[in-house]
Order: C-alpha cells, then sequence, then structure tokens
C-alpha cells in the first residue's frame, strides 16, 4: 500500500534513455502486485494456466525484463524477508479488504456486471508462498539477478542505491523515500503510463523539511506499521505540522512511534549480493513457461531468443570493460 503522499510529491517524467546503461533495484513485491492487479482478463480475471494456477506475474517478470534489457537497463529484483512485528496488523487489515472484494466480485459476477467485476477483481491480490518462489525461479533462468533482503524489500533497495550499487529504487509507492534513497522510478514496469523519477533531495527542498520530517509526515498520515495514521490527518495537515514543530503534540496518540521510526531510520539490510546478469537457460525458459504455464510457443519463443542475444552482449561488454 505505502504511504499516501502522492499530492505532495514532486515528480518529473523521464525517458528510457535517461536510465540507459544503468542498474536499477526493483521491490519485487510492490511489483509483483502490480502485475497481478494489472494483467488480466476482459472480465477481471488473472491469467492462469491449464491447472489454475496464476500466471499473470509470470508474464510481467518475463516480458519486462525483456523490456528493461531492451533498453539497456539492468533490472535487479529485491524480495522481502521476514517483515518487522507490527505490519502483521496491516496484514489483516488487507485481507478483510480483499474478502470484502471478493464478495463483491461474486455478486458482480451473477448480475454480469463486467465493469464492477474488473473493478473488484483488481482488489483481491494473493500472492501465494509458491508464485513468488516460481517467480525466483523464472528470474534465475532469464539470469537477471535477485536478491532475499533480511526484512523490507524496499529498505534493502534503497540502501543498494545510497551505496551507489544501483541509480534507483523501482516502486509504486514512496516508502523508498522514508528509507532515505535518492532516487525512485516509477511506472517503468506499468504499461501506457509515462516513466517518473523523484529525487529525495528535491522532494525535501520543494517542501522544505529533513527526511526526519518527512519521516514524521509518514507516521502521522498512516504506514505499513501504523494503518491509518491519526484521524483527520492527511498530507497538507501533515506537512503543516512537522514545519510549525508541532510533532510533539501528536507524539502521546501514535503507538509505537520510536519503533516505526526506527524502522525507517535503522532497517535491517545485507551486503550479500551479486548484481551481475547470468546466462539465460533456454530449455529451462520453455519448459517453465511453454510446458508448465502454457504461455503460446509462437509469442514466446522469439523473445526468449532476444533475451539470449541481449544478455551475452550485455556480458560480453561488461568483460570487455575489466580489461581497461
Amino acid at each position: 500500500m505505502g504511504v499516501q503522499f502522492n499530492e505532495l510529491i514532486p515528480k518529473k517524467e523521464i525517458s528510457l534513455k535517461d536510465l540507459k546503461n544503468k542498474t536499477i533495484a526493483i521491490d519485487s513485491m510492490n511489483i509483483l502486485y502490480q502485475f497481478l492487479s494489472s494483467i488480466r482478463l476482459r472480465d477481471g480475471s488473472p491469467l492462469r494456466n491449464s491447472k489454475g494456477e496464476i500466471t499473470s506475474t509470470y508474464n510481467g517478470i518475463f516480458y519486462k525484463n525483456v523490456y528493461m534489457l531492451e533498453n539497456d537497463i539492468t533490472p535487479v529484483w529485491v524480495f522481502d524477508g521476514k517483515p518487522p512485528e507490527l505490519k502483521t496488523k496491516t496484514r489483516e487489515e488487507r485481507k478483510k479488504v480483499k474478502e470484502k472484494a471478493l464478495d463483491d466480485y461474486i455478486k458482480a459476477k451473477e448480475e454480469g456486471n463486467v465493469e464492477d467485476m474488473q473493478k473488484y477483481a483488481k482488489r483481491i491480490n494473493y500472492l501465494e508462498p509458491k508464485v513468488v518462489e516460481n517467480s525466483k525461479k523464472l528470474l534465475d533462468l532469464m539470469g537477471i539477478p535477485y536478491i532475499n533482503a533480511p526484512s523490507e524489500g524496499e529498505a534493502q533497495c534503497s540502501y543498494m542505491v545510497k551505496k551507489g550499487d544501483a541509480y534507483a529504487v523501482v516502486s509504486q509507492d514512496y516508502d523508498a523515500l522514508l528509507y532515505g534513497a535518492p532516487r525512485t522510478v516509477r511506472n517503468i514496469t506499468a504499461s501506457n503510463k509515462p516513466v517518473e523519477l523523484i529525487e529525495l533531495d528535491e522532494v525535501l527542498g520543494a517542501l522544505n523539511i529533513s527526511l526526519d520530517n518527512l519521516i514524521d509526515m509518514a507516521i502521522l498520515i498512516g504506514t505499513d506499521y501504523n494503518m491509518g495514521g491519526i484521524k483527520g490527518i492527511g498530507p497538507k495537515k501533515a506537512l503543516d505540522i512537522v514545519k510549525n514543530n508541532k510533532m510533539e503534540e501528536y507524539i502521546k496518540d501514535i503507538d509505537n512511534y520510536e519503533v516505526i521510526k526506527n524502522i525507517f531510520k535503522n532497517p535491517k539490510i545485507t551486503d550479500d549480493y551479486d548484481l551481475k546478469l547470468g546466462a539465460p537457460d533456454i530449455e529451462g525458459l520453455k519448459e517453465f513457461l511453454i510446458e508448465e504455464n502454457d504461455f503460446s510457443e509462437d509469442r514466446i519463443m522469439p523473445s526468449i531468443k532476444k533475451l539470449e542475444k541481449m544478455v551475452n552482449k550485455k556480458k560480453s561488454q561488461t568483460t570487455l570493460e575489466s580489461w581497461f
């Protein structure tokens, strides 16, 4: 879900050329949910194989990685580890929302209301553990690096950007800003939306606040660790509170304030990762996508061949550059 900052955050449209020859750290769970929500049939239901298993995420991972490599962008996917304990309540609330959406979807289906079916179906997104593991398997087969974060994936992505190992975090949310990510890119994995770049220094400068203030704003509005925040406080009021040094008046009303702030300021991260592209397993890809998940061979094979050519080209460039 992420903190609801949208109306206050300055963004600028960029082209894919601006990301050429750069490594980007992808907040995997955020983007996989995006694929689940957006890659669907006319009635709103996700893509499935003949066994009834959802394949929307595999479709998104495969084609979007090929798309990024085609534009000389190196993707690195970062998966969540164990979440902070405070996230449990948020997960329970989200589960209730999905259960309600499922009831509404069933009712809309009975009434033959396709528009409502599409609307409610997009809210029923469950990432089963098997789908996550298969997503990692697909990345392995493609030769695309991924990292298992010790805790929140967005925190790990942000650390990698601060460290200089990646240029930007890729996420549809704004939480990477709270972890101090210098740059966040939105919509690179979306369709028919302009790619947006958010720069932390520009955000703080435009709002005339510090990173600590931004974190306090998020806590007032509501984060994944205090869902809903303080009733009646939205982005503009939160900004007014921190700019006028009134935060102390509200801390007493925020459960676990210090714990939440520490999650953003001192997240669990790791230096144990390798960002090199590997060689695609062509036969493995054909087996996973075509045989196991019923992707069209005619549609998938040109992209598989393109992937092999692009990764080999990138690997040879990296080898050549190491000589100089």
